[in-house]
């Protein structure tokens, strides 16, 4: 599903514009991604959990011509589904 049929979704469930929709999500989107820059979890509950974790600086080599390379640490998300989500899509 593409933003655009989500937003679309969202506005014949909603009854609102489909402007209106893309500026809520829009805006919905922006404070998550607020919150996860700060280091904060982002829970919703039914859905899943974001939480940002700090990967270590490593020495790695690169594949194409086998030389050590060094990869500088990085925030990485990580996605935890709730049980709920998970029987959802198993059923």
């Amino acid at each position: 599903m593409t933003k655009q049929e989500l937003v679309s979704e969202m506005a014949t469930e909603l009854g609102l514009s489909k402007k209106k929709c893309n500026e809520t999500l829009n805006a919905m989107l922006e404070e998550i991604i607020i919150a996860l820059e700060s280091g904060n979890k982002f829970t919703q509950p039914g859905f899943g959990s974001f939480k940002p974790v700090e990967t270590k600086e490593r020495v790695g080599r690169n594949p194409s011509n086998g030389k050590k390379m060094l990869y500088p640490k990085k925030i990485r998300l990580k996605f935890k589904a709730s049980e709920k989500l998970k029987d959802e899509i198993n059923e």
